[in-house]
């Protein structure tokens, strides 16, 4: 489909997951674990988001550590319906090479790494908490950033944030780049309504510590 609006987003992502719990009650939850990298016990498939527990039952029930947003369930249960499984390749890239990602560029510039720009660029802790609280780690600097950090959002999404310092009258840039296979585990639409979830996560943080 096209792009989104604002509260047209909103009642989509509601109706989205309707449709979505529904999907739950239709598949076999331990093999959906098997494929995903999550976990089957009990009648609950249980998986990391950042590194901490979300589970679901086969009613559609969702029990978490962390408080669950719309914003991140949809992309969620997307994830448990319909991830390929696929291993991550290690192949970096920026959104707009992922397919199918044309209609969502400028949403996903506007929406997802200039608001996070804006935090990095006021909250200088940021990254440090980020390692803590969702489970990131550093990595080697990547195409030249000053901080290069790895977040898992989901087990095969892999999410990472670069970030240069300004410098010699340059601004400061933050990007945002995925596993090339992140589209055999979530449609385009839920990767933009899952990074969105986590910049404003992000943004309830740097206000809290601002």
């Amino acid at each position: 489909g096209g792009a989104p609006k604002a509260d047209q987003t909103e009642r989509d992502t509601d109706e989205a997951f309707k449709v979505l719990t529904r999907g739950l009650t239709k598949i076999d939850l331990a093999s959906a674990a098997e494929r995903i990298g999550a976990r089957y016990d009990r009648g609950r498939l249980t998986l990391k988001i950042l590194g901490k527990d979300f589970s679901v039952d086969a009613a559609g029930n969702l029990f978490a550590e962390i408080h669950v947003h719309r914003w991140i369930a949809v992309p969620v249960l997307d994830y448990i319906l319909n991830s390929k499984g696929t291993p991550v390749s290690g192949n970096w890239v920026p959104f707009r090479e992922l397919k199918g990602s044309q209609p969502w560029e400028r949403f996903f510039v506007h929406r997802c790494e200039k608001p996070l720009k804006r935090v990095a660029d006021t909250y200088t802790e940021l990254f440090h908490d980020m390692l803590h609280i969702f489970n990131g780690r550093q990595v080697e600097s990547y195409y030249g950033s000053d901080i290069s950090l790895v977040l898992y959002p989901l087990p095969k999404v892999p999410l990472l944030i670069c970030y240069w310092k300004p410098e010699d009258g340059m601004g400061s840039s933050l990007h945002l780049f995925f596993d090339s296979t992140a589209v055999d585990h979530l449609s385009v639409n839920s990767i933009y309504i899952l990074v969105t979830g986590l910049v404003i996560m992000f943004e309830k943080i740097a206000l809290r510590h601002g």
